[in-house]
């Protein structure tokens, strides 16, 4: 399963619900430190290099497509 947070409110569901998840978050949700430490305790976490709107259509369909090369045929959830 891979979960697409797009806000900081999104990332801390998250974390709550499925911690051993894949999660790709949007550019500028978390800081260079956090994304480092929480990848130095395992997390599989991958950023984006730019923000992604949960209100633009379609920068969630280019996210999507984009998970779907490196997760092809895994649910992906998504913060709305």
């Amino acid at each position: 399963m891979v979960f697409l947070a797009t806000t900081r409110r999104g990332y801390e569901s998250f974390t709550t619900l499925n911690p051993d998840a894949n999660l790709w978050v949007s550019g500028g949700v978390l800081t260079t430190e956090e994304l480092a430490q929480l990848r130095a305790r395992g997390l599989k976490i991958t950023d984006f290099t730019h923000e992604i709107s949960s209100g633009e259509p379609e920068e969630i369909a280019d996210a999507i497509s984009t998970i779907r090369e490196h997760h092809p045929g895994e649910p992906i959830w998504i913060e709305a």
